[in-house]
């Protein structure tokens, strides 16, 4: 067998253990949704995704100081270097995961200040109480892909969501049903995996040596921080202003529509944890494998993101969209075309972002994501005030499919700028 043909059975190989990984994610959060939208409603299935934007926003900060530099810069160290490194960014996500559940409580305290029994407000505070937890097992998932072993990852993600599902099966049949109950468990059960990912390691979090690292990786953590909160304060505006405008059951619907397409999301998410390391890899074989790969990822999310959509558009009218999400199919229903375009366009950046980084240029990564952000939130929220939840999910699809040639934009002029420094070094001279 050819080394090319081996080097590509080792990419397919790691990159089957992330979007199996995120599958099993995925469908613990799906199955988080339905229960949810089955015994609760469509406010309740708002307040839960105005919570999970929180979640996200936290989890972007968490890895954006911690495990993304990992990922670029100890996926192909030795262990030792992986070990130092996993032991002090795991103490890192436990503190930002400390400090955004405080917040997430204290917002939540206030929302139901305002609003006596607030479903949202509730929401809050148990995912602030809970966030530490979801933090520290989320930094297992990338300490285990940026070394190669995504078979742990899967391992961790399958124990917990093995653990939600029981535990919501046995509040379900002691008549306990409220969100926080559902989110409580959500992020209980999150605990014991993270606990799980120490004994998978032998590693023990180190949080003494936090600082340490966030001073030595600032160049990239910042950059990071700044792109990562900048995506998720995108989605949570979104989310906020179909709220104001059409209400909790507006938002509900749209998050019915999305988790109509979770397979998708998993898989991108899925590819996209992995799709960093592999393009570090990449890149060390050159410039056209480093394309190769991002227009193989992008290429190949968008194609099945497209097939499962249309998928859907034929057999969730027959009655499936009503067996998943309940009452809130009917209003979800319309949207699920625009949901589609939109994160058949998101995929499409999958591959550039990944190049991006693999390079190195978390200036471009940052300025890229502030500009595809801008656009996303100016056109849905323009969408939401002329057409309520229709003209956010059409507002953000027209965004995304901007946005992607953005991204390519982006990652042809750091090619050309990095191969043509790499031409120019004198024969002999270090890479």
């Amino acid at each position: 067998m050819s080394r090319v043909n081996v080097v590509r059975r080792q990419v397919l190989g790691r990159l089957s253990w992330g979007i199996a990984d995120q599958a099993v994610s995925s469908l613990g959060n799906f199955l988080l949704g339905v229960f949810v939208a089955r015994l609760m409603g469509a406010a309740s299935l708002g307040a839960l995704g105005l919570a999970f934007v929180a979640y996200a926003i936290a989890l972007n900060c968490s890895r954006a100081l911690s495990t993304d530099a990992v990922m670029v810069r100890f996926s192909a160290a030795g262990k030792e270097g992986w070990r130092e490194a996993v032991a002090a960014a795991t103490g890192v996500a436990l503190f930002v995961g400390l400090v955004t559940g405080v917040i997430c409580v204290g917002l939540g305290v206030a929302l139901r200040m305002h609003t006596p029994g607030s479903e949202a407000g509730a929401a809050f505070i148990a995912l602030g109480i809970v966030m530490p937890g979801l933090m520290f097992q989320d930094s297992w998932r990338s300490a285990f892909f940026a070394a190669g072993e995504g078979v742990k990852t899967f391992t961790n993600d399958t124990v917990w969501s093995v653990l939600m599902v029981g535990v919501l099966a046995a509040g379900y049949a002691a008549n306990m049903r409220g969100i926080t109950f559902a989110l409580l468990v959500f992020g209980g059960t999150a605990w014991v995996a993270g606990l799980f990912g120490v004994w998978q390691s032998r590693i023990v979090p180190r949080p003494a040596l936090a600082i340490g690292w966030l001073r030595k990786h600032r160049d990239l953590g910042m950059r990071f921080l700044v792109e990562n909160v900048v995506l998720g304060a995108g989605g949570q505006i979104r989310a906020l202003v179909v709220a104001a405008t059409g209400g909790l059951a507006a938002a509900g619907a749209i998050r019915g529509a999305e988790m109509v397409i979770g397979p998708v999301a998993a898989l991108l998410m899925g590819v996209g944890q992995v799709a960093v390391p592999e393009a570090a890899r990449a890149l060390t074989r050159g410039r056209r494998a480093l394309l190769r790969l991002g227009a193989a990822l992008s290429a190949g999310l968008a194609a099945v993101a497209l097939a499962w959509g249309a998928t859907v558009l034929v057999t969730f009218p027959l009655g499936i969209g009503r067996l998943v999400l309940g009452d809130v199919w009917a209003d979800a229903r319309g949207l699920v075309l625009g949901v589609v375009i939109s994160c058949a366009a998101g995929c499409t950046q999958v591959g550039p972002s990944a190049a991006l980084r693999a390079l190195g240029r978390a200036d471009l990564t940052m300025q890229c994501q502030i500009l595809v952000t801008t656009l996303f939130v100016g056109m849905a929220t323009a969408g939401a005030l002329i057409w309520g939840a229709q003209g956010a999910v059409w507002g953000t699809a027209i965004s995304s499919i901007l946005g992607a040639f953005i991204w390519w934009s982006r990652l042809q002029k750091a090619q050309r700028e990095h191969f043509a420094a790499a031409d120019l070094e004198p024969e002999g001279a270090p890479a």
